[in-house]
């Protein structure tokens, strides 16, 4: 039976971008990248006989720019990230499986997918905020974990296999924008993969990261004047 070996799972490495089109922001549809997948739990099939390597696919919409080299946007303005995954040896069968926490096997019935926000390189965590389609009407709410299936599912019946939050925003905007003597905060957007299992636990699987973000809180005035008074301080007389 072969089980992945967790230690052998890669971290949170960063994965840059592939050329110096994308790091300029120049490319068509650049946004900012996810780390490889932080796999916690070992799944396997219900025979034990197959280890399943778990792998996330998250991506922004065209809703970032880069800014001084760091991937930038305004809180007030919407995001949206779309998720997938697969397990890697399961023969596009995802469930029912088994996870194994602590030496314990959990039948798994459903996975979900959640995101949430945090201080980079900190475990503070940070609000976001979901609209409904009237944005000065309509109910702000927590984004909440989804149904998802892994890529590949043969399964027709099955809830849908890349989930897509929309409308996001982060609540709060990151600290020391534009203050050259602070240094700059960053948030990270996490993307959680949970296996539900058929004694109601809930139990995180996987997990992958964002690029570190900066959330200005000003119009994009306010940046633009700034700019253009430092570039006028620093011309020669």
């Amino acid at each position: 039976m072969y089980l992945p070996n967790l230690n052998d799972i890669p971290a949170f490495n960063a994965i840059p971008p592939r050329n110096k089109a994308d790091s300029l922001g120049l490319s068509k549809g650049a946004s900012p990248y996810f780390t490889e997948t932080h796999q916690h739990a070992v799944l396997y099939s219900l025979d034990r006989t197959r280890g399943y390597t778990v792998q996330i696919h998250s991506k922004f919409g065209e809703d970032f720019f880069l800014a001084e080299d760091k991937w930038t946007c305004y809180r007030r303005n919407y995001f949206q990230v779309s998720n997938s995954f697969v397990l890697l040896g399961s023969d596009q069968l995802d469930c029912p499986c088994l996870v194994e926490v602590n030496d314990v096997q959990h039948r798994v019935i459903q996975f979900h997918v959640g995101i949430t926000a945090k201080v980079s390189n900190s475990n503070k965590m940070i609000d976001l905020i979901q609209h409904t389609p009237k944005r000065d009407k309509g109910p702000q709410i927590t984004p909440t974990t989804r149904p998802i299936r892994a890529q590949g599912s043969t399964d027709l019946f099955s809830e849908q296999t890349t989930v897509t939050f929309e409308r996001i925003q982060f609540k709060t905007a990151t600290a020391n924008n534009g203050k050259k003597r602070a240094a700059q905060q960053h948030f990270v957007l996490v993307v959680d993969l949970f296996a539900e299992c058929d004694n109601g636990r809930k139990i995180k699987v996987a997990t992958t990261q964002s690029a570190s973000l900066v959330v200005r809180g000003r119009s994009p005035s306010h940046y633009a004047e700034s700019h253009f008074n430092i570039v006028n301080l620093t011309l020669p007389v």
